[in-house]
Formats: structure tokens, sequence, C-alpha cells
């Protein structure tokens, strides 16, 4: 995801950055056991809204749950995060490539260029593209926090953040430093039992998100916030017994300093 998300909420606005109901927690009356597939032989995230397809699959496979690291990697899926509020992820994840062209692949300092005006051109010519995979979500208020977020991202490495209510207390000058300090640095593998026990806020989500709009960032909701912590690792929340959850078990295994259990 957010990850794999399907937001499901009843406000959607702009000013306020009300998320909607993350996919993990969407369609509970079909939550799964700690078995790799649903009754149909099917992955356990098969319940969500627009997964039977090999990309989405793919994506919850190989990226889902992976640890992200780096500036821009984080920037994208913060933004593209932002950008399925009252959608589903397999609607953001169809026009990745058409993000990824129209925001320069999102380079930071190139998308912190971009003006109210540059937006403007930018969805006139998204809508004489008529929708589907080839063009962006037409939504101004969500396009211009592209450029304003990647503003805030400059704006940390010049003023580094010193207080943080989660992690060292060490000064965060990097995107990468501020999302992982509240994780101290290390993935959180849970142990859920069932889809249902997967939550779709946290405490960490919480602070996290007060700390980004305190920063400038916009459409960083709390639940918009833990997808995120969902899609980039920071939480591992593939149900147990699944194959995805015994490889991200492997992979801390592998991994320098390990994880932690949640």
């Amino acid at each position: 995801a957010t990850s794999a998300t399907n937001k499901n909420s009843s406000s959607t606005s702009v000013n306020n950055n009300k998320t909607n109901k993350s996919n993990t927690n969407s369609n509970n009356n079909n939550s799964t056991s700690a078995s790799s597939t649903t009754t149909e032989n099917r992955p356990w995230f098969s319940v969500f809204a627009g997964t039977r397809n090999m990309e989405y699959e793919s994506y919850m496979r190989n990226e889902w749950g992976w640890e992200k690291r780096g500036d821009v990697p984080l920037f994208e899926k913060l933004c593209l995060e932002g950008q399925q509020a009252g959608l589903s992820w397999a609607t953001v994840l169809a026009k990745r490539k058409a993000y990824r062209k129209a925001f320069h692949n999102f380079n930071i300092r190139k998308c912190a260029k971009m003006t109210d005006k540059d937006v403007d051109r930018l969805l006139a010519q998204q809508k004489k593209l008529g929708g589907g995979r080839q063009s962006v979500i037409c939504h101004r208020g969500k396009l211009l926090s592209i450029p304003a977020n990647a503003r805030c991202v400059l704006n940390l490495r010049s003023a580094p953040l010193h207080l943080l209510p989660e992690g060292d207390g060490s000064p965060c000058r990097t995107l990468d430093a501020l999302l992982w300090s509240f994780v101290e640095g290390k993935p959180i593998l849970n142990q859920w039992s069932t889809t249902k026990e997967i939550p779709t806020v946290t405490p960490t989500a919480t602070a996290m998100s007060k700390v980004l709009k305190k920063l400038g960032f916009s459409f960083v909701g709390e639940t918009i916030c833990y997808s995120l912590m969902q899609s980039c690792g920071l939480v591992i929340d593939h149900p147990k017994g699944t194959p995805e959850h015994r490889a991200a078990v492997a992979r801390l295994k592998r991994r320098g300093g390990g994880g932690r259990r949640g």
C-alpha cells in the first residue's frame, strides 16, 4: 500500500485531509485465516478491491511490506498514498507510471519547482487524455500536494527536526530519517492471524501524521500514514502463515540489524 488500501470513509475533504479506511481492513467479513489463500485458492489479499490482476499481485508480493529506503522512493510513496484518498490503491497503482511521467519520476527538487500554473497546465493536459492508465487522477488539490510536499522535504534538509515523539531524538535531515525514526529504524513484523486483525490506524501512525502536518505536508492523515508504513515495510502486516509473511521473516533474518516483532 499504503499500501493495499481501499479507502472508504465518508469524507475526502482536501482541507482537513481526512483519509479513508485502509484496504487492509476493508471487506472484513471476508477476512482470511492464517493460510496462504482464500477458499478459492486466491492470495489472502484477493478480498481487496481491484486486486485480481497480475500487476497488483506482483505489487503485494514484491513491494508491499518490503523495506523501502531513500528520500525519492519514500517521497513517491507518500505522494501516491495521498492520491488514493477516496479511491482504491489498485486505481493509483494502475496510474503509477503516469504519475512518474507527470512528476519528473518524483525528483524532489524538480517537483518542488513546480508552480500552481504548472499543475494547472498538467491538469488540463491530463483531462484531454480521457482517463485510464495513461493519466493521473484529475484532482487539483491532490496534484498540488505533490510539489508542496516536495518543498517540505527540502525544508527538512535545511531545518532538521530535532524532537520527535518516538526515536532517539537525533535530528532528522531527510524524509528517510524522519519516517523511519517512528519505528526506531527497524521494520516491525506483526503477527496477525486474520486480515480482520490488521489495523487501519495505530498511535504511531497518528504521531507521524501530526509531525508531518506540523511540517506543512498535506494529504498525510493518520490512515494514510499507516498505509505508508505498511507499504514501505516500516510495519509488515502480511498475515501469519502466508507465503508473504514467511518471505518477510526470511528477509529480516538476512537483514543487518534484524527487525522487531510487533
